[in-house]
């Protein structure tokens, strides 16, 4: 059988805006606070759920410094396949030309949504290095990657079920509490969508269709599996679904067979929505189907008033997004909400007006970027044929920060970086944290259910107090060095609302919320945390190998805590994660993390050899 690696392109990787790009909580979804500035990692699940679902001997290289990939160039692959980010082209270029170099009979898939990016010659990619990739690769995969891959291989049948049991988690924790970890599992249940919204490259690169990976039966399958792979009773749950609301008969019977499983009454996922696909629910109702957080991409508040000159097709029909948003807080439903700067109706006039529509939604995190065209969108096409792409517009511009590629109607270039600014630095004094959000919609949702006649939606006002309770010491925390009198009267606030819902905790659980609050103050007195300006991000890289003599992949490099089985976070006794009181017998292996080791002296010394050369 073919030998395969999965890899995407070499660290270190660059900052945006003063961030680390390759962190989704402290570049975009909670960025610009301090004292609680949370942190993340997550994985490239689609290289991992592809190499879960071959039968080749396959190897997945995450975040690999140069000097890792050239070791492993000498291993003697069969298959290479690059997930491609755009941003990441040259490095992209750099890897093929070293395995054209010393692995010349491998076969080249490149991979991912920055393929879309490949079929136009952007302005200012004057070295042509998107035509050369598609001339020195074999293959470009422009759909689902796994059943792409089975048919390379020769990997038959093509069309069998999808597993997704054995990805690594996303993390998620405080700086400097890296014990307090959330690991969070993702399934992925549909790719593509249909609401084609102009500007959107994923839903552009399946056409604006949608196609099915995992059937509810099977989502449910795979959330059973890790509640006992991690051995917890509550667990947060990425699906990955560009929106899942528009299908109600999908989400309702996902919530049918979650609330027949009573071992699953603690799982809450998290997924993509609009305004149009929710209408038919009811908060109480998504409450009820498990919903525990949904993505709603807002894009502006402008379009529903005077200044809006035109509007979004996924919020026809559907509620105000101020009461939508209320509605979901008020039953605990986490909302993250994203936002658009840069609208040809956007002026220096309204715009200050739409951030404060957006700050006052009280999103729990959100996503604020420029306006971008992605070949392949409609909105690309409508820059290219009004010759608005500047001459410098290349793949260096595909993502949140930046503001001087394109010709913003009423910006000149750099003009969105201060409104930017503006709208994070009102999320953080009108708001504060996120944490703050977190401990109010877990209160309210604790009110609004706690006598529900349903026992599914009192099991969940339980769940809903204790969320609220572990969160609290973060919030006493928050008030001892709030970013403005704002957020202190936020606080003054939640600490007596708490104080009037929950009864007091037990004295180990307040000996644990003290620590957790001293701790994450002292984060706060540190003067010293900025003393060495970070430059470059570098997760670092990590190693998994699949089908190689085990029936689970065997892991070494920077997994960290995150991979251990069984272990449930000190925090996560408190509020996101509690352990199981007694451990079930596994019904799936156990997956083994083996120590991180280093490369075998002749592969090091090889590639040591190599960068002399490729530099």
């Amino acid at each position: 059988m073919k030998k395969v690696l999965l890899t995407n392109p070499c660290a270190p990787y660059d900052l945006g805006w003063g961030e680390d790009m390759m962190d989704l909580l402290a570049s975009r979804l909670a960025r610009g606070h301090d004292i609680a500035n949370l942190k993340s990692h997550l994985p490239a699940w689609g290289l991992y759920l592809i190499a879960e679902n071959l039968r080749n001997p396959t190897t997945v290289l995450e975040h690999p410094q140069w000097e890792d990939f050239l070791a492993e160039l000498d291993k003697g692959y069969d298959v290479i396949g690059i997930q491609l980010k755009t941003i990441n082209l040259a490095r992209a270029v750099k890897m093929v030309e070293a395995i054209r170099k010393y692995s010349p009979r491998t076969e080249i898939v490149i991979g991912g949504y920055g393929v879309s990016a490949l079929d136009a010659k952007l302005p200012g990619d004057t070295e042509d290095l998107s035509g050369w990739l598609k001339r020195n690769v074999d293959h470009l995969c422009h759909e689902e990657g796994v059943k792409y891959m089975r048919k390379l291989l020769g990997d038959e049948p093509f069309d069998r079920p999808i597993t997704q049991y054995h990805m690594p988690y996303a993390n998620f924790h405080l700086p400097g509490m890296r014990d307090f970890d959330l690991n969070i599992p993702a399934i992925l249940v549909s790719l593509g969508c249909p609401n084609a919204c102009d500007f959107c490259n994923t839903s552009a690169f399946f056409k604006h269709k949608k196609f099915y990976v995992a059937e509810p039966e099977e989502v449910v399958r795979f959330m059973r599996h890790h509640v006992e792979r991690l051995n917890v009773e509550t667990l947060n749950v990425i699906l990955f679904d560009e929106d899942i609301f528009l299908n109600t008969e999908y989400v309702r019977e996902l919530g049918r067979l979650l609330r027949a499983d009573r071992k699953l009454w603690g799982v809450r996922w998290i997924s993509f929505g609009s305004v149009k696909a929710l209408a038919p629910f009811t908060a109480e109702e998504l409450r009820d189907c498990g919903v525990g957080g949904i993505w709603i991409g807002v894009e502006s508040g402008l379009v529903d008033g005077e200044c809006a000159k035109e509007g979004f097709g996924k919020r026809d029909g559907g509620q105000d997004p101020r009461q939508l948003f209320d509605d979901l807080q008020r039953y605990g439903i986490e909302t993250i909400g994203s936002m658009i700067l840069g609208f040809d109706f956007h002026t220096p006039e309204n715009i200050e007006k739409d951030i404060d529509y957006f700050v006052g939604l009280k999103p729990m995190f959100y996503q604020i970027g420029p306006l971008t065209p992605c070949p392949g969108t409609k909105l690309y096409r409508e820059f290219i044929a009004e010759g608005r792409l500047k001459s410098n517009y290349n793949y260096q511009h595909f993502h949140l920060w930046k503001d001087d590629g394109i010709d913003y109607k009423h910006f000149g270039e750099g003009g969105i970086k201060k409104w930017f600014d503006l709208a994070h630095e009102k999320l953080r004094t009108v708001l504060g944290p996120p944490t703050l959000q977190f401990a109010e919609l877990n209160l309210r949702a604790y009110e609004t259910l706690r006598d529900h006649p349903s026992e599914y939606l009192r099991h969940q006002a339980g769940l809903a107090r204790e969320l609220a309770a572990g969160a609290m010491p973060l919030v006493r925390a928050t008030g001892r060095h709030p970013p403005s009198p704002a957020v202190k009267q936020r606080v003054r606030e939640l600490v007596a609302k708490a104080g009037e819902l929950l009864e007091p905790a037990p004295l180990h659980l307040r000996a644990i919320g003290k620590v957790v609050e001293l701790v994450a103050t002292a984060q706060a007195e540190r003067t010293d945390r900025l003393e060495r300006p970070q430059v470059v991000s570098d997760p670092g890289a990590r190693w998994s190998y699949y089908h190689q003599g085990s029936d689970v992949p065997t892991r070494r490099g920077a997994f960290g805590k995150v991979e251990k089985q069984g272990r449930a976070a000190t925090m996560s006794a408190v509020a996101w994660g509690r352990p199981k009181q007694r451990v079930e017998p596994e019904s799936e292996p156990r997956l083994r993390v083996a120590q991180a080791a280093e490369a075998p002296p002749a592969a090091e010394e090889a590639a040591k050899k190599r960068l002399a050369v490729v530099g």
